[in-house]
């Protein structure tokens, strides 16, 4: 179903238009009715001769409510612009032109209202002005019908040409999320809370539970209608009344959006190419607070330019918005910015990325993956999200996006094909990422082995905090260069594959001095901690011992050489074959040593699977 907005300055009869074309009066506040004046957004729907109903969202004019303009216009897939014979174009016809050009509104007519007061010669003129004005816009070719509102003239020829404009107009595609920005909140008794809104994209069902945003309030849809009818399933470009339970009116307000549960997520920063219109007589050099429009959300946000100094009018550029309060944006929604004081439209564009948590980029890499994103081109999309990521997992990828599921998955596949995007688990990676991050972590243990040849390699926990990479990307890639074979883990240390551990000559004397004191006391080894208080250079030798297999380190830091070991090894085998069993004292009786070292010795035994404890005794191990 499509849905049509009116547009055009203030008294220009754009009610009267929808009250005759549809029979349904549109202004239902007491107020708009009082003073005969659109204030906030009115509904209703045209039934064609072909059977097609169409949505008819029907805005205000007044400068003074522009922003419920905008609420209005977001959700509509063409226009009936309107414009009084007996005023012409006016300064609110002018900006209703510029916010439809801003949201890329493609479709339209134009409806000349109130010919009856009119002579035939000036309504020639007024229409030549409207075509100068409308020159280079979406209604530059866009039919013109003549009709009184009043007198019900032209009626007969707008209902055809309503008819062949959306003819020419595709439906929107439901891509599996569906999306309702909420312009209206009631309740109605004995029902409770109401919202309306028009559904962009995606279908909701009767029962469906949803979620509500920024809110972050769950809800069940009980009840819905389209044009007061009820429904069971709401589609693409449906005007939807819904009726919720588990949510109360007073928590909810316009702006807010119905969604799939854990669809969207609010974000607090954006990205957007802003357009500044070409009227506005200054320029924007610094941070600016303006209002922020999406759907029919409303926010104010602190603007900075990111890729000049200075924005003159007419111009475009890329600028960031910090908002004061979260929005729901999916890439490519277009927002249109307005001065909160005086009320002034300043421009507008789409949404390109925002902050994802708390990662910041530097402008010159954020600048780049910017400029290069295009809604027609979902690969390269793809590679700068992942980049702007850094590690993304592929599972929610562009989830808050206009793009379906298998047509992300085709496209990451195809990338993957073509080697531009790494997956490691769960994760996906750019094929920039990945070579800067394994440039660094190679560049980083060829500085670490060359300085320090004799250690088996950097600690595991080191090694993220030495790079400028996200940890978390640093450990991914780390787990793909073990997977490659470039990179060895031992004992907690990382090294590279060809990195053979070397003691420079004054360690080697230190590691001969070492030797003999743990072949003196073999039965009874000294602890780590004890040879380092006798020489702090130990510490350096007994892990080179240890990562080249000549020492073992027990419990409590006993240290023992491992040709040692396997004789103590043999001897408690021999021991177990001869009794079935032994105890701590038969081992410390056996190996002539103390309890204090028996302990140990068994519990690495057994770690090594060796030994087996069973209750106060230790028997072989047979599995």
């Amino acid at each position: 179903m499509f849905v049509i907005g009116t547009a055009g300055h203030v008294d220009h009869g754009k009610s009267s238009l929808v009250r005759v074309l549809t029979g349904i009066d549109p202004d239902r506040l007491p107020e708009e009715k009082a003073r005969e004046m659109t204030i906030d957004l009115g509904f209703a729907w045209l039934s064609l001769d072909d059977g097609q109903e169409v949505g008819i969202v029907d805005v205000p004019g007044h400068e003074r409510f522009i922003r419920n303009m905008i609420a209005g216009a977001g959700a509509v897939n063409a226009v009936l612009f309107v414009v009084a014979a007996d005023d012409g174009w006016m300064p609110q016809s002018q900006e209703h032109l510029d916010i439809l050009n801003l949201l890329q509104i493609k479709h339209g007519i134009i409806v000349l209202n109130k010919i009856d007061i009119i002579e035939s010669d000036w309504l020639n003129m007024v229409e030549q002005e409207i075509r100068k004005k409308v020159s280079g816009s979406f209604l530059a070719q866009a039919s013109l019908v003549r009709v009184s509102s009043t007198a019900g003239t032209g009626i007969a020829e707008l209902k055809p040409a309503i008819k062949e404009m959306l003819s020419k107009m595709e439906l929107p595609g439901d891509v599996g999320k569906p999306r309702l920005y909420i312009d209206r909140v009631f309740t109605m008794a004995g029902r409770g809370t109401v919202i309306t809104g028009t559904l962009t994209s995606g279908k909701f069902k009767v029962n469906q539970e949803i979620e509500i945003l920024p809110k972050n309030s769950k809800a069940k849809i009980r009840e819905m209608q389209t044009h007061k009818k009820m429904i069971n399933e709401a589609l693409p470009g449906n005007r939807v009344a819904m009726n919720l339970s588990g949510v109360e009116k007073e928590i909810l307000k316009r702006g807010d959006v119905i969604l799939n549960s854990e669809q969207d997520e609010p974000v607090s920063v954006l990205y957007v190419n802003l357009q500044l219109l070409p009227q506005i007589q200054w320029g924007l050099k610094k941070q600016i607070l303006l209002q922020v429009m999406l759907g029919s959300a409303e926010v104010l946000g602190r603007t900075t330019l990111l890729d000049r100094k200075e924005l003159n009018c007419g111009e475009e550029g890329l600028i960031e918005i910090r908002l004061n309060e979260p929005l729901v944006p999916r890439l490519f929604d277009r927002v249109v910015l307005r001065l909160p004081g005086p009320q002034l439209t300043v421009g507008g564009g789409p949404i390109l990325g925002w902050a994802i948590g708390d990662k910041k980029l530097t402008r010159d890499k954020l600048i780049p993956m910017l400029k290069e994103r295009k809604p027609s081109d979902l690969p390269s999309l793809l590679l700068s999200e992942v980049k702007m990521i850094g590690l993304a997992k592929s599972a929610g990828l562009l989830k808050s996006s206009h793009y379906s599921q298998l047509e992300i998955d085709t496209a990451i596949n195809q990338l993957l094909n073509d080697r531009k995007l790494f997956r490691q688990g769960e994760f996906l990676c750019h094929q920039d990422t990945w070579q800067q991050t394994n440039r660094e972590i190679t560049e980083l243990l060829e500085s670490y082995h060359q300085q320090y040849p004799f250690k088996p390699g950097l600690k595991t926990t080191e090694l993220a905090g030495r790079l400028p990479a996200d940890p978390d990307l640093t450990q991914v890639l780390v787990n793909r260069l073990l997977s490659e074979g470039k990179l060895t883990v031992n004992q907690g240390y990382v090294a590279l594959v060809s990195h053979k551990p070397k003691l420079t000559p004054a360690l080697e004397k230190k590691m001969q001095t070492l030797t003999k004191i743990l072949e003196s006391n073999a039965s009874t080894p000294p602890g780590r901690e004890e040879l380092i208080r006798q020489d702090p250079d130990f510490d350096l030798v007994v892990t080179y011992l240890i990562q080249i297999g000549e020492l073992i380190e027990l419990r409590d830091g006993f240290l023992i050489r491992t040709s040692d070991f396997q004789i103590i090894q043999d001897k408690v085998r021999t021991l177990l074959s001869q009794k079935g069993q032994i105890s701590v004292s038969d081992a410390r009786e056996y190996l002539q040593t103390t309890r204090k070292y028996a302990v140990p010795i068994l519990e690495k035994l057994d770690q090594l699977g060796i030994t087996k404890r069973k209750g106060d005794y230790r028997i072989l191990n047979e599995d």
